[in-house]
């Protein structure tokens, strides 16, 4: 099972983790690191690297969604990901976390994460798209 890792500014992540668990009910191999108002860099990524420990990324590898391309979670997870099997893919949302937390049975990270960020764009519509589809 691939472990997913939450990595976000404040408490995003656990409130979509918190999220998840309303919908899905208790998952396994899933967890959220907030990056705190005053958190350094280097707490930040202890807090990742334990993250890591917890989720087996060490093993089969895991996935790690974070809110923002730029940001200090994606610039830590980057760094995390030269050195281990994580990938990482940046706009989390819900029906992205769905996906990964639902379909972790995989041998292959690089098409799991493809698969993650296609459910993640198929999800953001707008109103016009779906009212022209109804006419």
């Amino acid at each position: 099972m691939t472990g997913v890792i939450l990595a976000t500014h404040g408490e995003f992540g656990n409130h979509l983790l918190s999220t998840l668990k309303m919908i899905l009910g208790e998952t396994e191999g899933i967890v959220s690191v907030a990056l705190a108002q005053e958190d350094s860099i280097e707490t930040f990524e202890g807090k990742m690297e334990e993250a890591a420990r917890a989720v087996g990324a060490e093993g089969s590898g895991a996935l790690v969604l974070v809110d923002m391309l730029g940001g200090t979670p994606f610039n830590v997870a980057m760094r995390m990901a030269q050195t281990r099997p994580l990938r990482v893919v940046t706009g989390v949302n819900l029906p992205m976390l769905i996906k990964a937390v639902s379909n972790r049975e995989v041998e292959n990270l690089d098409g799991f994460t493809a698969e993650v960020q296609r459910a993640a764009r198929e999800s953001v519509v707008t109103s016009v798209e779906l009212l022209k589809k109804n006419v």
